[in-house]
């Protein structure tokens, strides 16, 4: 079953449970079809409980004795039903009603079977007001308050009590007086029931436990809703929910069965009417405040100024006046307060209903059931239903249907937070993967910063060293050229000029050499060349080379060779071929300036042994230029696409070699070896070779022994593929 039809079935029988047993009674016949005054109980046979409802001798404004209505033999004034107050009787015909203060005596005969008469039975008395005394077979056994013919005579008091007594064979006499001068209502208004001492005690218990567990259960959730706004204050939902729950079970302590009486027996019945009183308007202020807020989310003080301004002029009347006087205006408070507040609690649980609001289906329900009991209320304390004080069972449905939306919300709640709490937790890590980027998007930007910082060292580095290397290189062409130039002008040169300019062309072609060799080391140095790799096969590509420059070599009378053959693996570089190859230019042009004729210059690669660096184990790369076939560099076991390691590239010469302390010295810039100067250069060559090789990851090295020679070489990163 869907909820639109679960919802009103469910309404509908809360209304059938309510409405069911609040019925008037028919009014029976004056003494049960016996003669007036005499209850008839001939069929009971003294089990269970019957109630004295029916024709009640009624001796108004007389307080009479059994004793005086034995010998005077007085006539009531007339036979009326009970229970009801007595603006609802009219004496001999009247169409006056009679009023509700006065005093009055009530007498009952009562016609037992033998069978109710063997054993003792109890009296159920509970609503008469206010005072009274009770008289059974001329025997007074109880009363409340002491009764009186004036409102200074009498003394208030009507607590719910059980009057034990013998009963005799036949007619039992039954005799209560009455009297009321302080309130709103007077005479037997609820039903007295007659009962064995079991029946009328088990009654007397069901009813008291019922209503101890209705205060205790309200002043429980009442609590437990104020500790719940105690911890959030922002939520008024659960303190006006809370202090409707207590108002009710304060109002519950005083009627009924009147717990907060028996609980303190010195309490004043004037003091319990006007808890009895003040508590309803507070409750209905609450009530409504806890509906608007829960549904209008915003209280305005215009409506709380409409909601709680006429429970305030009621408080203050209660507070001020006697019973007397404020009992009057119940009705007037009913009528014109209560009931527009209980509409217009329904509209807002309807409209909420129909925008489908959280929880409002369930709290309707539950609202209409309370709504429901506070009506049969009001109809029960004036006298249209027989049965009534349902408020407390009705806030108690109330409060269960708000338990149950109350655990929805926090189910609710708890899931919304748990949701939260993974969106939280993937927000946080968001975050944390968004400041990781950001960090490493600022390391990057730093490490950019220092680079740029770098390049700018560099190029300053870079011109300052040009400039210094300028001048200091410079110096001696230039002195050179303007020596001749000198010499031309004063005219001590008098013949042969044209050795003498061809002099100064050398020194102007070497100056510009000089120039562009410093530039091109400088920009390598400082990082401002860009280098333009591709990937190469390395065997290829040196065979290539050796087989370019084998006649340059031999031209001077020298021999070029590789030491052995080597079968042509499939290793690859990344380098730039014109860089790599303007180095080996240079290592070959050093060689056979140093190698002396008949000499030997010899190129060797050297590769890995089983992944491990190059060493002195060198293969050779060919026996001529064309190359032939060998052994694997690599190894039989190398797998391809293995990581890259460096291969060694080496020149070596049988020239007059390097002395070991000069041998560091060799790759700087614009160093000459001592002894060599006839060699020429601008000693550049290999500080720019150096830098060609470290650009492509490697490094350059040499071996050398003086009267053996020099082997000069490099080394570059390599993969086998």
């Amino acid at each position: 079953m869907g909820k639109r039809l679960y919802i009103p079935l469910l309404i509908a029988l809360v209304l059938v449970g309510f409405v069911w047993p609040l019925q008037p009674a028919a009014a029976e016949p004056a003494g049960n079809g016996n003669a007036p005054g005499i209850a008839g109980i001939d069929k009971w046979n003294g089990e269970g409980t019957l109630e004295l409802k029916g024709g009640w001798e009624l001796y108004w404004q007389q307080l009479l004795t059994p004793e005086q209505i034995r010998t005077g033999r007085p006539l009531p004034s007339a036979i009326v039903g009970v229970p009801a107050q007595w603006g609802s009787y009219r004496l001999g015909g009247s169409l006056e009603p009679l009023p509700n203060q006065g005093f009055a005596t009530y007498r009952l005969e009562l016609a037992l079977t033998p069978e109710a008469s063997a054993r003792p039975l109890a009296l159920y008395v509970r609503g008469i007001a206010t005072a009274n005394a009770i008289w059974i077979n001329g025997e007074r056994i109880a009363g409340s308050g002491t009764v009186g013919t004036s409102r200074e005579g009498m003394k208030p008091g009507n607590v719910p009590k059980i009057v034990m007594f013998q009963p005799k064979p036949g007619t039992n006499e039954l005799l209560i007086q009455v009297s009321n001068f302080v309130q709103r209502k007077g005479g037997i208004w609820e039903t007295m029931r007659l009962g064995s001492s079991e029946a009328i005690l088990r009654e007397r218990v069901l009813r008291v436990s019922s209503e101890v567990f209705i205060i205790a259960s309200l002043l429980i959730m009442g609590l437990y809703h104020l500790g719940l706004y105690a911890f959030r204050r922002k939520d008024k939902s659960p303190l006006y929910f809370g202090g409707l729950c207590l108002m009710i079970a304060l109002r519950t302590m005083v009627l009924g069965e009147a717990m907060l009486l028996y609980w303190f027996p010195g309490f004043s019945w004037e003091a319990a009417v006007k808890i009895e009183y003040i508590s309803v308007y507070i409750a209905a202020f609450m009530l409504v405040m806890f509906v608007h807020h829960e549904y209008a989310k915003r209280i305005s003080t215009r409506a709380m100024l409409l909601a709680g301004l006429p429970q305030l002029l009621f408080i203050a009347l209660v507070a001020a006046a006697p019973a007397r006087i404020y009992t009057q205006y119940m009705l007037v408070y009913q009528l014109g307060v209560a009931v527009p507040m209980l509409f217009y609690c329904l509209i807002m649980y309807v409209r909420a209903f129909v925008h489908r609001k959280h929880g409002s289906a369930v709290n309707m329900a539950g609202f209409i059931s309370f709504g429901l009991s506070v009506a049969v209320d009001i109809l029960f304390y004036n006298q249209v239903v027989a049965y009534g004080t349902f408020i407390p069972y009705g806030l108690l449905l109330f409060l269960f249907t708000q338990s149950v939306n109350l655990a929805s919300r926090f189910s609710r709640t708890s899931r919304i937070a748990e949701e939260l709490s993974v969106r939280l937790a993937e927000i946080n890590e968001s975050l944390e993967r968004t400041v990781q980027e950001r960090t490493q998007d600022l390391k990057s930007a730093n490490v950019t910063l220092e680079q740029a910082n770098a390049e700018l060292s560099r190029m300053a580095e870079f011109r300052q060293r040009l400039l210094s290397d300028i001048s200091h290189e410079l110096g001696t062409p230039i002195t050179t050229i303007k020596g001749f130039s000198k010499a031309m002008l004063d005219g001590l040169i008098a013949g042969d000029y044209l050795r003498y300019v061809s002099r100064i062309y050398e020194r102007t072609q070497l100056m510009e050499r000089l120039l562009d060799d410093l530039t091109e080391l400088t920009r390598l140095e400082t990082r401002q060349v860009s280098l333009h790799f591709q990937e190469v096969e390395v065997v290829p590509f040196f065979r290539e080379m050796f087989r370019i420059y084998a006649l340059d070599v031999t031209e001077h009378t020298l021999s070029f060779v590789c030491a052995d053959e080597v079968k042509a693996a499939c290793w690859k570089a990344d380098i730039d071929p014109i860089r790599i190859e303007q180095v080996m230019v240079n290592l070959l042009s050093n060689a056979r300036k140093y190698t002396p004729e008949g000499g030997c210059i010899t190129v060797q690669l050297a590769f890995p042994e089983n992944g491990g660096e190059a060493g002195n184990a060198s293969k050779a790369l060919g026996d001529s230029v064309a190359g032939g076939a060998g052994d694997d560099p690599a190894g039989p076991d190398a797998p391809a696409g293995s990581p890259a390691c460096m291969i060694e590239i080496s020149v070596a010469d049988n020239g007059p070699g390097i002395p070991a302390a000069e041998q560091e010295y060799v790759f700087e810039r614009f160093y000459r070896v001592k002894g060599t100067g006839s060699a020429g250069g601008s000693g550049l060559g290999l500080a720019i070779s150096k830098a060609i090789v470290e650009h492509h990851g490697g490094s350059v090295h040499l071996v050398s022994e003086v009267g053996f020679g020099s082997r000069f070489g490099f080394t570059i990163p390599v993969q086998r593929v």
